[in-house]
């Protein structure tokens, strides 16, 4: 029994090393890289010894409640949001500055979600004979936002450069999302098609497997958002990763990589685009963000939910958006939009409270999602059909944007659609895995 409590000590001892690593990588790309090239936009450098210890100190306790493995699909969502959006506003704490008590409320709001996403799952059953039906509807929801797109003269806007999507985006927005094709797009372009991409794969379909990975690739010529193009190769590296044993390990040294490289090619070839993409857009953009609502919200006063369907109820009080007051005091203009995760648009709306709640909220929909998941279907799966909406929900959408126009709800409707009779998984000895057993011999077996 002791030797037992020794290996669980080392392994948790090399999971916070990891992560220690991984926190110590950004503080190094923020100092070297990210400031000196973007301190006209806030990104300026002022160290506290005091803010650096106590946000390795936090990053200690953060690494005791991580999951070192992948036991249940919110297992991978814990860690996620700690790696997106914790660790880096604490990087962002320490090598910049902002407040003390937001910092400790956010961390407090990561345990909220830890702790209530650990309830005990529930039994869900499946649809049977409804699993052929909803899977092709959702294949008629892909083709008509295809046809759609076309039709309405998207092909015009048709570009794979990433450098020019901006030249795009907003015209063509105002062609293919109309009305309700705003919100249908959005579920096609982040949740059902690459979920149809996940099921190909799962099914071993790979001619379907390439075809919705072609359109894709169309759905991001066309709409010009850049996230879009990557989400094939989300799936795939949580397919690979996912299924392994230390998967955690693996993906966070990935990352650890990602930083490190980028870095290196602005250092040494004078190169900041990477850079500006994969360390300064995805990990500190939202960092500098979340301070960004605190500060002016807890200026301005907050919003008690009445940018939402409660408008009705109660009366949003400022001029512009709030993701356009939030681009007035950062940048100096209303024409940006500032989207921000949940714990600063929690804040936005209640304060301290509002972070707290929406944490304890975020849980729910993690254990709700284990019980989707289970053993209805490999953990890959599930996790690789609701990754891109939750991402969405920790990095750059509020809570109830994340729920209906970013695909919570409908990832949630395709995990009960496609999941099979828990009996024909028993088989699955490795977290995630792909067995023989998953494969039905026909759609609506």
């Amino acid at each position: 029994m002791s030797q037992v409590g020794i290996t669980l000590s080392k392994s948790t001892l090399k999971k916070i090393l990891l992560l220690l690593l991984f926190r110590l990588s950004l503080d190094l790309a923020y100092v070297y890289v990210v400031s000196p090239i973007y301190s006209y936009s806030g990104f300026t450098t002022s160290l506290s010894f005091v803010a650096v210890v106590e946000s390795y100190l936090m990053m200690i306790l953060i690494g005791l409640v991580i999951p070192s493995n992948i036991g249940r699909a919110s297992d991978f969502f814990i860690w996620m949001l700690a790696i997106a959006t914790i660790i880096p506003t604490l990087s962002f704490y320490a090598m910049h500055s902002g407040s003390r008590m937001f910092m400790y409320a956010m961390v407090i709001g990561y345990f909220c979600v830890v702790l209530f996403s650990k309830i005990p799952i529930i039994k869900i059953g499946t649809l049977k004979e409804g699993r052929t039906i909803g899977i092709f509807l959702l294949i008629i929801m892909v083709v008509a936002v295809a046809a759609s797109m076309i039709a309405k003269g998207g092909l015009s806007h048709f570009n794979l450069d990433l450098s020019k999507v901006y030249e795009h985006r907003g015209e063509v927005g105002l062609l293919i999302n109309a009305g309700i094709w705003g919100y249908i797009n959005t579920w096609v372009y982040k949740v059902v098609n690459p979920a149809l991409i996940a099921w190909a794969l799962w099914r071993k379909r790979y001619r379907l497997f390439l075809i919705f990975t072609a359109l894709q690739v169309l759905f991001f010529a066309i709409s010009s958002h850049k996230s879009v193009l990557f989400y094939p190769v989300l799936i795939l590296a949580v397919y690979f990763f996912v299924r392994k044993k230390e998967a955690f390990k693996y993906i966070t040294w990935g990352l650890i990589g990602v930083i490190i490289f980028s870095s290196c090619i602005y250092l040494i070839f004078d190169n900041i685009w990477l850079a500006s993409l994969f360390v300064r857009r995805v990990f500190f953009v939202p960092a500098q963000l979340n301070f960004a609502y605190y500060e002016l919200f807890s200026d301005i006063g907050h919003v008690y939910l009445s940018n939402s369907i409660f408008s009705s109820f109660v009366n949003y009080p400022f001029e512009y958006n709030y993701t356009n007051m939030v681009s007035l005091y950062l940048l100096g203009h209303p024409n940006a939009n500032c989207n921000n995760g949940f714990l600063a648009t929690g804040y936005m709306h209640f304060g301290y409270l509002g972070m707290w709640i929406f944490s304890i909220i975020i849980g729910l929909l993690l254990w709700i999602a284990d019980s989707l998941v289970g053993k209805r279907m490999p953990k890959w799966l599930g996790i690789s059909i609701i990754t891109i909406p939750f991402f969405s929900l920790f990095t750059s959408a509020d809570l109830g944007t994340s729920l209906l126009t970013h695909g919570i709800l409908m990832g949630f409707l395709i995990l009960l659609i496609i999941g099979k009779n828990p009996d024909l998984l028993l088989n699955n000895s490795k977290a995630g895995g792909l067995h023989e057993s998953y494969l039905p011999h026909n759609l609506s077996s």
